[in-house]
């Protein structure tokens, strides 16, 4: 897996994540962001880090980390399984 990410100040990482939590989707509560690990593939609803709306990620394979700070995940989301790592 490729661990290089942009910071929320664009700054290129590598980031290794060393916690993860369970994410229960939600309509409006948000949490610490982190990357989402989606473990049975779907659509994902969720606002990313810097912005204050949701978006559709479409057709997320099961397995996939996200590229993206997310801090929050829609009730709307058809995948499950998912994690935040930080």
């Amino acid at each position: 897996m490729n661990n290089i990410i942009q910071t929320p100040g664009g700054k290129s990482v590598n980031f290794i994540p060393n916690q993860a939590y369970v994410v229960t989707p939600h309509d409006t509560n948000t949490f610490q962001y982190g990357l989402l690990y989606v473990g049975v593939g779907g659509d994902v609803k969720a606002m990313p880090q810097g912005l204050d709306t949701f978006v559709t990620f479409k057709n997320i394979a099961a397995g996939s980390v996200l590229p993206v700070y997310i801090k929050a995940v829609h009730t709307d989301t058809t995948a499950t399984d998912m994690l935040i790592l930080y």
